[in-house]
């Protein structure tokens, strides 16, 4: 597999995740949210394919990856979170598929990576965060939302996966960095599974409903409180259970009319399809 599949791999990844409806409480191909668009997601898909494929390529580092990727949306004037939390997610195993691309090797070659990061890698993913106007929890050590934390970094030698290893009790993303990605080659498998018997877009809906029940979305936690975010997990299990999909949609109706998004399980959902692409998924 070249660095262009890789890259082509994780753009598709990308796009059949925000195209996949209803994928309830996020913008997909059949609504806007107020002041982000369908379009926005896809300018953002796009300007990361260069990303991708230098990440596959091995040049360049975790952190200032992630960061080229969310500077490249500026290049199209877009000024608001889109995909941060799925480069975040997906420029490591982009990575991983480059030092060798066969299957069997993605998950130790993706330790490898995330192993790998360094307290440069920690910097730029803070000032990526801080371009994307990305949203998470607040905490008392290395806050995001501190600007100081950038400098204490270095004092303290802290690298991205250390950074990400403090967060992981409150965070999905930075759950999966910390675990080695267990869950997204868990929830790979059943996007696989899903959408050779039902089809893509249901298998990618389906699968979203299953990973929210499973696991409250971190976005919602941070914005709303962990209440609401089991509430929503819930109701998600409930729409799982009709295959017509017409509980999804009502779900997808109110969360909508709530401004409650699930962003983060979304993210989650794009490194699933990556990993599912990269391992020969095909349709």
């Amino acid at each position: 597999m070249s660095p262009d599949r890789v890259a082509q791999c994780a753009q598709l990844a990308m796009l059949f995740e925000l195209s996949s409806s209803p994928k309830p409480g996020n913008v997909d191909r059949c609504h806007d949210f107020s002041d982000i668009g369908f379009h926005h997601f896809l300018v953002s898909s796009v300007s990361a394919y260069p990303v991708f494929r230098k990440a596959a390529q091995g040049k360049g580092c975790v952190g200032s990856l992630i960061l080229e990727g969310v500077q490249a949306w500026q290049e199209w004037n877009l000024c608001s979170n889109t995909h941060f939390g799925s480069l975040v997610l997906m420029v490591p195993l982009a990575c991983a598929a480059g030092i060798d691309m066969h299957e069997k090797c993605l998950h130790d070659n993706l330790a490898r990576v995330l192993q790998g990061t360094t307290v440069q890698d920690a910097v730029d993913f803070y000032k990526a965060f801080h371009i994307a106007g990305a949203r998470v929890a607040d905490v008392e050590e290395f806050s995001l939302k501190d600007l100081r934390s950038a400098e204490r970094l270095h004092q303290d030698k802290k690298s991205l996966l250390d950074l990400m290893r403090l967060s992981q009790g409150h965070d999905l993303v930075a759950k999966e960095w910390s675990t080695n990605y267990e869950r997204s080659f868990l929830l790979a498998k059943r996007l696989t599974e899903r959408i050779e018997k039902i089809g893509l877009n249901d298998g990618i809906v389906m699968t979203f409903l299953e990973a929210l029940n499973e696991v409250p979305d971190s976005l919602i936690c941070s914005k709303f409180g962990p209440k609401k975010a089991k509430q929503v997990s819930l109701r998600a299990g409930e729409a799982l259970q009709d295959p017509t999909l017409d509980l999804a949609r009502q779900m997808d109706s109110e969360l909508l009319a709530e401004d409650v998004n699930p962003g983060s399980t979304a993210d989650l959902i794009a490194a699933s399809l990556f990993i599912s692409l990269l391992n020969g998924l095909r349709f």
